[in-house]
């Protein structure tokens, strides 16, 4: 008899993957009593395996300069317990080949710079996006890359903590990397299992609901600091003792090198509880049905960590008295665009810990000794805020996007550009589409027969993605009013996002939001966008990575019944 599978985590746009498992009490079948690793760089517990008893699809997306050529394998549902280690296997170079694949495409436009029509456009953003479905909510996500490589990293998975749906707690973050990918890399792989490893010893599961727990609190914001705390102490001692070797000192500071911003969301859908973490300018909005307005209200989940927070500004003034840290014209901390991230070392080292990196480990430059007086002035601690999530007729739902979203998007606006999606949509839409492909004849990109339990047809599954235009009258709307400028401050040609310039034509709710923030419906304006490629494209653009988790949805079941997989 097949096990059930409980949820899927489906990305990219084309690709069908397994759900994503970031903690289990059990590990390859044997209780895990082991803590939480404590410093990346000193032998860590392997990660989380993936409970493959669930597995039922496994795909591989490969693409060409000619953009897209999909190819499909599939896999049988799976029970045997002894084929475990070598799925787990296949699952993690599947998904290495996938990411290696898409980054291809991205690579691919940076060298020839192809002018992008709107499909080329379309099957871009369709290369970073698909779905990810637990109970009670699913997660459309999306991300368009502007350095090369990305520097942002995102997660979505579950703690699975009770082999129970309705109270195991699900996972979505994002990591928005600055001098490189390494550090949001690193905080993608093993940060989302740390935090469900030490919450889960330290008795946060399944405790009575208290309006911001104080010990779930101080949990998050151990692990977090620790994690960075350790990361950036191995980086200093290899460097202040030089051992054992220079390469070894190489590799050991290079993720404290770089940087990243942390946004992490925790649901537990047993008692309707949001919580979400923030160190840096990531941002999450909940939208928020509003009856006496008739419409979706923006709450915010989070502030952005900056000089142009006052909260912030008071903290450092407080710690670094008598010495100027914020840039208050720009808002930066010795240069630095956020007061809060992991990493970032050359804001938390002695100066002549940074100096020695630079000058025996070819370190990045040092800060100018003037402004490193007093370090740290960076921190990773969180700030936390929750609510309880409503799941009624008109449920909440909840916008992640790393800050390439909010430098052109307002919080309202991204809520109503959403609630235009919902008009038009049902966030399970995807999976009813799935469903109904699958109950027909399952493909086979060898040419040979596939079991129809174990793959969804293609074509049923992504006919009809590409745009479709209300009225003619949309391909041009928008031309007398374009809203497009030069800021002269900046040197930079910028545009206005405003709802009148929305645009509703995509199935997945992140590529919607992406789209309409570098353009809509004015297609001139968007095309030209998207057709500006690394290294230029950082000066009209940043990395932009969006999860937009809608509450009180079963896309699960249907999912899962209507595809035929599962079953018991």
């Amino acid at each position: 008899m097949l096990p059930v599978l409980r949820s899927h985590a489906l990305r990219p746009s084309r690709t069908l993957i397994h759900r994503t498992v970031r903690f289990s009490r059990r590990h390859n079948g044997v209780p895990n009593n082991n803590g939480p690793h404590t410093t990346y760089f000193q032998p860590p517990l392997e990660p989380p395996k993936t409970r493959w008893g669930r597995i039922t699809i496994a795909g591989l997306l490969l693409v060409s300069s000619g953009f897209l050529g999909g190819v499909w394998i599939s896999a049988k549902a799976l029970t045997a317990k002894n084929l475990g280690a070598e799925l787990q296997d296949l699952a993690e170079d599947a998904a290495a080949l996938e990411d290696a694949m898409a980054e291809a495409v991205h690579a691919a436009a940076a060298k020839g710079v192809p002018p992008m029509d709107l499909e080329r456009s379309q099957e871009m953003l369709e290369t970073r996006a698909g779905y990810s479905v637990n109970h009670k909510v699913v997660a459309h996500t999306a991300q368009l890359p502007s350095n090369l490589p990305c520097e942002d990293q995102w997660s979505c998975g579950a703690f699975d903590l009770y082999h129970d749906p309705k109270k195991d707690w699900a996972e979505f973050a994002i990591f928005d990397g600055h001098a490189g990918p390494r550090m949001a890399m690193l905080l993608r792989d093993w940060l989302p299992g740390t935090i469900g490893q030490t919450m889960w010893s330290e008795n946060c599961f399944g405790r009575p609901y208290v309006p911001n727990d104080p010990h779930i609190i101080k949990t998050i914001k151990n692990i977090f600091y620790s994690f960075d705390n350790d990361l950036v102490e191995t980086g200093l001692r290899h460097i202040r003792d030089g051992m054992p070797d220079r390469a070894a000192v190489v590799a050991a500071a290079a993720a404290a090198f770089s940087g990243s911003c942390a946004l992490l969301a925790l649901y537990d859908p047993a008692k309707d509880v949001l919580r979400v973490a923030n160190v840096g300018d990531s941002r999450a909005v909940l939208g928020r049905w509003d009856g006496q307005q008739n419409k979706y209200i923006a709450q915010a989940m989070s502030i952005d960590q900056t000089g142009f927070n006052q909260d912030e500004v008071k903290r450092i003034n407080a710690d670094h008295p008598d010495e100027e840290v914020i840039d208050h014209k720009t808002g930066r901390i010795h240069g630095l665009a956020v007061s809060r991230a992991f990493g970032d070392a050359r804001w938390k080292w002695p100066q002549d810990i940074s100096r020695r990196a630079h000058e025996l480990f070819w370190g990045p430059n040092p800060r100018p000794d003037a402004k490193i007086l007093t370090p740290p002035y960076l921190t990773a601690e969180p700030e936390i805020m929750e609510t309880k999530v409503r799941t009624g007729d008109k449920p909440d739902f909840l916008i992640m996007a790393s800050d390439g979203l909010w430098d052109q998007m307002s919080n309202d606006d991204a809520v109503i550009c959403v609630q235009m999606w919902l008009d038009k949509n049902k966030p399970t839409d995807f999976a009813t589409k799935a469903a109904e492909a699958a109950k027909g004849a399952a493909i086979n990109p060898f040419r040979g027969s596939a079991p129809a339990q174990a793959t969804a047809s293609l074509p049923g599954l992504f006919e009809n993605r590409r745009p479709g235009f209300t009225s003619p009258t949309d391909l041009d709307a928008g031309s007398e009013d374009e809203e497009v400028y030069y800021d002269a401050d900046e040197r930079t040609l910028k545009w206005k996002v405003s709802p009148k310039h929305f645009v509703v034509e995509d199935e997945n709710c992140g590529i919607h939001l992406i789209k309409n923030a570098l353009g809509g419906r004015r297609r001139d304006l968007f095309m030209g966008v998207m057709s500006v490629q690394p290294p230029l494209s950082r000066n009209v653009r940043d990395d932009i990575t969006v999860h937009v988790i809608f509450f009180g949805q079963d896309a699960d079941l249907k999912f899962l019944e209507g595809a035929g997989v599962g079953r018991k």
